[in-house]
């Protein structure tokens, strides 16, 4: 039978709760206005969409922190009626806001990553890597992870020699890993690395002079980057080598690229007049950039005739190989069009009977 003592107390908690969903209400809507009417018009104001959107998040965030302090105060109320179960309330809203700061901080560091990346102009970004940019919000979300972990710890009071066996496994256990994945690390920490240092990006043509490895940068990814060869083969490398090798890149800072060989001509000729034939060939080649000097440069003299560097600019690094044949082609026709002789080494040998005749070999 219900008396008139459980009547009022239930009266007085009824009235409780009311009261309190009347203040939830009033909270929810005295932080709109205050954030709608106060805040909102200035952030309008600026030019980036960074604060709007962390502003519409903080505004959820705060309507759910309110809301949930409200359940807990209703709650709190009937703690003497639910028994055993009551002290588990305080823990499980704990939790809950755990899992909301969690939340909200993932989303911040999102928000900022996508922001970054959308205000980026389309031109721009081949040189900032997407994945560098997930690579740090990656980081940072694992940060928080682990820093929400110890608070987790530090609430339940998970320490002594629980803690102390639970950190002995994972090093345990990361010590195991480390010794099993080191190659696979070091990979991963270079890649991480050409990434933010950026000697260069996917379309590059580089030439890895140790492997003697010369292509395009078709793909940098965690463990191996690779290079579409000459020859049209897919060549992976791991980052650890790229990260201590000479790497020469052909792309930067323009694709314009100067070409050069050596030519020899015989002692005789006026070394000025060679110098033009050879300036006055080039110059009148198509793919030379006549913008760009044109040098024939005397360079040695060597014990057969005068050696010459030729030097040239070709507009696009894509051709140095066809426009290094074109080059010597050039040279080749000006001087034998001229009667201008390129010596050639030869040995003679001499036979004992001098009834045999003289054998002449000629190394061309």
């Amino acid at each position: 039978m219900i008396t008139t003592d459980t009547l009022i107390t239930i009266g007085n908690i009824l009235i409780r709760i009311v009261a309190i969903i009347v203040l939830i209400i009033s909270a929810i809507i005295v932080s709109r206005l205050i954030m709608k009417r106060l805040f909102w018009p200035r952030i309008k104001k600026t030019r980036t969409e960074l604060d709007d959107r962390i502003f519409h998040l903080f505004e959820s965030f705060l309507l759910i922190i309110i809301i949930l302090f409200g359940i807990q105060a209703m709650i709190r109320l009937l703690e003497e009626y639910l028994g055993i179960y009551a002290e588990f309330t305080d823990d499980i809203f704990f939790l809950v806001y755990w899992i909301t700061g969690v939340y909200i901080s993932f989303r911040i560091i999102s928000i900022v990553s996508n922001w970054y990346l959308s205000r980026v102009p389309l031109r721009d970004r081949e040189t900032i890597d997407k994945r560098l940019i997930y690579s740090i919000r990656n980081i940072l979300m694992f940060t928080v992870s682990f820093l929400a972990f110890l608070v987790l710890l530090d609430y339940f009071e998970i320490t002594g020699a629980a803690l102390t066996a639970m950190l002995a496994a994972l090093g345990i256990g990361g010590i195991i890993v480390g010794l099993a994945a080191q190659n696979t690390l070091s990979n991963i920490i270079t890649g991480i690395v050409l990434l933010i240092d950026r000697p260069f990006r996917i379309g590059d043509r580089i030439h890895i002079e140790k492997l003697d490895t010369w292509g395009d940068v078709i793909e940098i990814g965690w463990r191996s980057t690779r290079i579409m060869t000459m020859d049209n083969r897919l060549v992976a490398i791991p980052n650890s080598i790229i990260g201590t090798e000479l790497v020469i890149n052909y792309s930067t800072p323009e694709k314009m690229f100067r070409i050069e060989t050596d030519v020899i001509v015989s002692y005789g000729p006026d070394a000025e007049y060679v110098r033009g034939l050879i300036v006055d060939a080039l110059k009148s080649e198509k793919w030379v950039m006549q913008e760009r000097p044109v040098q024939a440069l005397l360079f040695e003299f060597t014990e057969s005739g005068i050696k010459f560097r030729v030097r040239c600019w070709i507009e696009d690094y894509v051709e140095k190989r066809i426009s290094e044949d074109r080059l010597n082609t050039a040279v080749y026709k000006a001087l034998i069009d001229k009667k201008i002789a390129m010596p050639s080494s030869y040995l003679v040998f001499y036979f004992a009977n001098p009834e045999d005749n003289r054998m002449v070999y000629t190394k061309e």
